[in-house]
């Protein structure tokens, strides 16, 4: 009798299911496996960017770097240039899930300014009521810094998030509103705190900071939208509504004082 030595047509469609079930098993697996690396990496980055921070604070008399401010007329100087000597490299603002990130010259250049020349992109937000910003005389308005000792909670206060920067028009949209925490990891992002610490949590579980003063525009000092479904993408996050009285989200403002977003005074 002779002896066969191929497999029949029914026998490899067989084998070929079996490989396509396991494909579709573990498919998805492997890439959940490869998102809970980034969002690692994530946190890595937001930890050390954290320690960045503060060293800086302690070489400036305890006061946090501001968000942004205009060296001159047509250079705007973010934290981000002032937090890089502390740094490895500036690879440190990139979220690995997000690159090549928000380009923060290309965003200054629609509105006829220039950058300073540390960094170009970025997936990180600076919580603005924290870090303060300046654009006087361009504009008649300012936030100042916080000190480390104006802080009556470091560790609920927010100092980056996983985030976007809406496309602008002028500078007046400068704006705490404007800039957005972005949930790109898992339905969450990562932040880090004014302590040091750096977390990830779900968009609809982040920290709210506690109850803002009386006659503050939200009742919580951190807040997410979600009444509506999740913005995980670019074009999802330009598309929202987000106004002053009324954020998509608002991760800005320091718990247990009156900076309950990014409060503004006369130059």
């Amino acid at each position: 009798m002779q002896r066969r030595n191929a497999f029949t047509l029914i026998e490899l469609l067989v084998v070929i299911a079996i490989i396509a079930i396991l494909a579709a098993i573990l498919f998805p697996v492997f890439s959940q496996a490869r998102e809970s690396a980034r969002q690692t990496s994530c946190t890595s980055n937001q930890k050390q960017l954290a320690l960045g921070v503060l060293m800086y604070a302690q070489d400036y008399d305890e006061t946090f770097p501001m968000s942004a401010y205009l060296a001159n007329p047509t250079t705007v100087v973010a934290v981000y240039d002032m937090v890089a000597p502390y740094l490895k490299n500036t690879e440190i603002f990139v979220c690995p899930s997000y690159r090549p990130g928000v380009d923060w010259q290309s965003r200054l250049a629609a509105l006829g300014l220039n950058y300073g020349g540390t960094f170009r992109f970025t997936g990180y937000i600076p919580n603005l009521g924290l870090f303060g910003e300046s654009f006087c005389p361009y504009l008649p308005k300012r936030t100042p810094p916080t000190t480390l000792g104006g802080m009556p909670v470091p560790a609920e206060t927010i100092m980056f998030f996983d985030g976007y920067l809406k496309q602008l028009s002028n500078v007046g949209q400068m704006e705490f509103y404007s800039f957005l925490g972005y949930a790109r990891h898992k339905e969450g992002l990562v932040l880090n705190f004014a302590d040091g610490h750096a977390k990830w949590f779900r968009y609809s579980g982040i920290p709210t900071g506690g109850a803002t003063p009386s006659g503050a525009l939200r009742p919580t000092y951190y807040s997410w939208r979600t009444t509506e479904p999740l913005r995980n993408s670019d074009a999802a996050l330009e598309a929202a509504t987000s106004t002053r009285q009324d954020p998509y989200n608002d991760l800005h403002g320091v718990p247990g004082t009156g900076i309950t977003d990014s409060e503004d005074t006369g130059c």
